[in-house]
């Protein structure tokens, strides 16, 4: 059984130098601006912020038990356990809350689209990212102000050493969560197979307007944000909400915690979900990498002189 903790650990740590390094990445060209349509990506960037947080304190907590690992004996420190593990479920909220605002925000896309166009794609991003770090802050100090701090000799994981009803609302809390995740993905799946229809039925031959060339734009943006969410979407439903409701289902059937058979198997997949999001946002977006879009106000002068040239032709040397 000591050797199913160590084969766990060491995948998890694996898993967290891959999402430490992607989301990294991700982070970075966002910092810098090498990548277009920046606003639109908010989400994702956020997104990232959350996956390499819970990279970074997973490698701290799990590397603490790889370390410490003993076939025979071992004794954790309960103060550091409990210290370093209370970044980890405070980090996922971060990312179920932008995963769920990334889906809500393909719902608003595609049933409600005058009303998506009317509202700030970057304010939307901010009060999801504010809302995840609320939660997070409830978490981290729900976890830190219950705890006995006592020895578990041979305890495998941190759930012998958190208070039970801290326990309890992690599993319900995330179980919930996965639950929403589900069914905002059920609406974002049957909306983009709505329109999938709609294209097949009308023909992709339509004629030319005077604006297709901001259109096309709008659309591959539409479109790219589709590919990205539903990406995510889907290892969200594979990582997170299907361990958790394992873990759940098992608790209440047997009575006895999933982590103590397996070990912080829960942790290795959340951190395979971190690097499954990072390689959904950089391989949709690698041939974009590195491209710098042009300003909103140099936007809307192109297209502001494209009308007024092609409404006057006369007036073109004026706009020059």
């Amino acid at each position: 059984m000591a050797y199913i903790f160590l084969i766990t650990e060491g995948v998890a740590l694996v898993a967290a130098a891959f999402s430490f390094v992607m989301n990294g990445f991700i982070i970075l060209i966002f910092a810098t601006k090498r990548i277009p349509n920046a606003e639109n990506l908010r989400l994702a960037f956020y997104l990232a912020i959350g996956d390499i947080g819970y990279a970074l304190a997973a490698m701290i907590h799990v590397g603490y038990e790889f370390y410490m690992w003993n076939d025979v004996y071992f004794d954790y420190n309960p103060y550091f356990i409990i210290y370093t593990n209370s970044f980890l479920p405070a980090h996922l909220k971060i990312v179920v809350i932008v995963s769920l605002g990334m889906a809500f925000d393909r719902v608003l896309a595609i049933y409600f689209p005058v009303f998506y166009r009317q509202t700030s794609r970057t304010q939307y991003a901010n009060i999801t990212f504010i809302v995840g770090f609320v939660w997070f802050q409830f978490d981290y100090w729900f976890q830190m102000l219950t705890p006995d701090f006592v020895h578990h000799p041979n305890c495998p994981t941190m759930s012998c050493f958190v208070n039970k009803y801290f326990l309890m609302y992690v599993s319900y809390s995330n179980t919930f969560c996965g639950v929403l995740i589900v069914v905002m993905s059920i609406f974002v799946f049957i909306g983009l197979r709505k329109i999938s229809n709609k294209k097949t039925s009308t023909g992709s031959s339509t004629p030319v307007a005077s604006n297709s060339t901001q259109k096309s734009k709008a659309l591959n943006v539409f479109q790219q944000a589709n590919r990205i969410t539903v990406g995510i979407l889907f290892a969200s439903l594979f990582f997170v909400t299907i361990p958790s409701l394992l873990v759940t289902l098992y608790e209440e059937i047997t009575g006895v915690s999933l982590f103590n058979k397996l070990g912080p198997f829960y942790i290795a997949a959340i951190l395979v979900n971190g690097v499954a999001d990072a390689s959904v946002f950089i391989v949709l977006n690698f041939k974009n990498i590195g491209k710098k879009s042009g300003s909103r106000r140099n936007t809307v002068v192109t297209t502001t002189q494209s009308r007024f040239t092609s409404e006057n032709p006369r007036k073109m040397t004026l706009v020059k």
